[in-house]
């Protein structure tokens, strides 16, 4: 009866270790679809930007960690915070409003020095459109 009980102990075992790598998977595409920002966007002046699950970087400067501290949100919004702000850095601020209209593929980055501005949205310190590449821009990027 034990060595039964033990063979089927392991044959869970074996499933739990055969399905761990696609609850990953599956985890990681629900973060990413519940996360609008992940990705290279640009703007207007030229600037290029990309964002992944733990840094943000424009153009050629070194990436900044953050953390997103989005509370209350109806995912129209996500505010992060950067976590080794330098004053030289492009956003100029520590604290990053990401606000997202009708188009999922264009979005305002407000920025504030500190979170009770963020979250009032007083004392902005620079404004920012960005969106995604157009296809063209990716076409030229391959070639």
């Amino acid at each position: 009866m034990t060595s039964r009980l033990s063979n089927a102990r392991l044959l869970l075992l074996l499933i739990a270790i055969t399905l761990l790598p696609v609850a990953r998977i599956i985890a990681i595409a629900e973060e990413e679809e519940a996360t609008p920002y992940y990705g290279d966007w640009e703007n207007a002046h030229g600037d290029t930007l990309q964002i992944a699950s733990d840094s943000i970087q424009v153009n050629d400067e070194k990436p900044l960690r953050y953390d997103d501290i989005t509370e209350d949100s109806d995912g129209s919004f996500f505010v992060l915070q950067i976590k080794d702000p330098s004053e030289a850095s492009y956003f100029q601020g520590k604290f990053l409003r990401i606000a997202f209209g009708k188009d999922p593929d264009r979005f305002t980055m407000s920025i504030y020095k500190t979170l009770a501005d963020a979250l009032k949205k007083e004392n902005e310190v620079k404004r920012v459109e960005w969106t995604a590449p157009t296809e063209e821009d990716e076409d030229d990027a391959g070639e």
